[in-house]
């Protein structure tokens, strides 16, 4: 709305309809993402959350010569994932480890892509996690101690370390399969990881975000030879391709019918990472002169949350659609959660001013979470018609020439 005490003319238009409504999107990229999720939680809005990671591995050496193997004690064999942060609660989740055995595992060529729903086979039937480590109490902030050194915080999986003495008698029995990293990726797939936490009732259990390109995040050998302490690496890293299989289920939620029925996104309507974003119609905009110059326009969406509440609101993108790349996104800003006015705010002056001078088209507005693909950010925004005390706001102040 414009207040009439601010315009410079008296010629100007005083309200403005937004029309809310969220839409899916069918295809996610995961493929090699900075961060990726592992976890799984029940959104009491937005249902089911479960996310898991396929990789491949690298070995520390080509050629690893671990000698006598009769003299190897075995200690431990651990598969770190170094923590990024978290969505949701903290504490306790069963951790699955599997083997990859698609024929063709996860491949590295630049042009392969794999989307949320992506998967490759894997040997469900052995889970490696050692029984006595499958519940782990999953938090970012818990202190990691490595051979009496500190490092950055992870989440550490114990696993079977007759898998371990496997790879050792292989290097022996199947030197070629060690020689080269292509020739150890054929040998070996890679890794599947997931979360099997069975029913979570609402509010319960959380995504957790790990780098998978930090150093620290690899799977050990930790074993004594001859007396010595000794380790051997296998690396997730740059040069390894990695993928997150990452479902959001929003069936038998008002998220799902707001989708399904864009025309219920004027009560409440929703952005959800990975899964869904957020849009606004601006039809009424164009009543503005051709002839104004805008001095502002400020859109302030008010969200619902509580404060306090896990599952807090974070950053989002504003974004408009390419008329030249049909379902690519062009930026126009980001905007900030503010916990105090439980709202976003972001300035569309310039955007409007060349929807107003003709130079793009009035098109909807998305707002998507800015992590859109590593992150398990959602966010409930008031509709323009919402019950809710606050609806969201376009105002615009502009002069009359």
């Amino acid at each position: 709305n414009i207040n009439q005490n601010d315009l410079l003319s008296s010629n100007g238009q005083d309200t403005f309809s937004l029309i809310t409504y969220t839409f899916e999107e069918d295809s996610t990229i995961t493929k090699d993402n900075t961060v990726s999720l592992l976890g799984s939680y029940n959104d009491p809005t937005f249902g089911m959350v479960t996310a898991e990671i396929y990789s491949q591995l690298h070995i520390q050496s080509l050629s690893p010569d671990f000698g006598d193997l009769s003299t190897v004690v075995m200690d431990s064999f651990v598969l770190g994932l170094v923590y990024s942060g978290h969505y949701g609660e903290t504490g306790d989740q069963t951790i699955e480890v599997f083997e990859i055995d698609d024929v063709n595992g996860i491949s590295n060529e630049d042009d392969s892509v794999y989307y949320q729903f992506s998967s490759v086979s894997s040997d469900q039937a052995t889970n490696w996690v050692d029984p006595n480590y499958q519940i782990l109490d999953m938090n970012p902030d818990n202190i990691t101690i490595i051979s009496d050194v500190e490092v950055p915080s992870q989440l550490r999986i114990h696993l079977d370390t007759n898998k371990a003495k496997t790879f050792m008698q292989d290097a022996a029995l199947l030197p070629t399969s060690f020689e080269s990293t292509d020739a150890f990726s054929e040998y070996f797939k890679g890794l599947h990881i997931r979360t099997a936490n069975g029913i979570q009732a609402q509010g319960e259990g959380g995504a957790f975000y790990f780098s998978l390109k930090a150093a620290s995040t690899k799977m050990t050998i930790y074993y004594t030879q001859d007396g010595e302490p000794k380790t051997y690496d296998f690396y997730i890293n740059g040069e390894t391709p990695h993928f997150n299989k990452v479902n959001m289920d929003n069936s038998m939620t008002n998220v799902q019918d707001v989708i399904d029925t864009p025309e219920l996104g004027q009560q409440e309507y929703y952005a959800q990472a990975f899964r869904s974003r957020a849009a606004i119609e601006m039809p009424t905009i164009t009543d503005i002169p051709e002839n104004a110059v805008l001095h502002s326009a400020f859109m302030s969406l008010s969200v619902s949350h509580q404060t306090g509440v896990e599952l807090e609101p974070g950053p989002i993108s504003v974004l408009r659609e390419d008329p030249d790349n049909p379902g690519k996104y062009i930026a126009i800003g980001n905007a900030v959660y503010s916990s105090v006015n439980k709202s976003y705010s972001f300035d569309l002056r310039y955007h409007i001013q060349r929807v107003l001078s003709g130079e793009i088209e009035n098109t909807r507005l998305i707002l998507s979470p800015l992590f859109f693909n590593t992150s398990a950010d959602r966010i409930i925004f008031n509709g323009s018609e919402t019950i809710n005390k606050t609806k969201p706001s376009l105002r615009i102040l502009y002069t009359e020439f």
